[in-house]
């Protein structure tokens, strides 16, 4: 695994190269109907939550689990329930 440093918004971070510029690739929030980075008040709480502490640690964190997901653009059968 090739860690890399890079510039990122004027702070000098590390990253795992293969996912460096990745993270709305992995994030589920781009895939989320709440989430509204145009306007943070109608935004999903989590995801303000969650850059407010990504801006104040300078860190890029993607979500993998969500208990307040509800999928945009997908019809249901891309979506499988695995609690049935």
């Amino acid at each position: 695994m090739k860690i890399v440093k890079f510039m990122h918004h004027n702070v000098k971070v590390s990253a795992m190269d293969h996912l460096r510029g990745r993270h709305r690739d992995h994030c589920l929030c781009f895939q989320c109907k709440k989430l509204n980075i145009e306007d943070r008040e109608k935004n999903c709480k989590i995801a303000n939550l969650l850059f407010s502490v990504c801006k104040m640690c300078e860190i890029t964190t993607p979500v993998f689990y969500c208990k307040e997901f509800i999928a945009k653009g997908m019809d249901k059968q891309h979506i499988i329930d695995i609690l049935k």
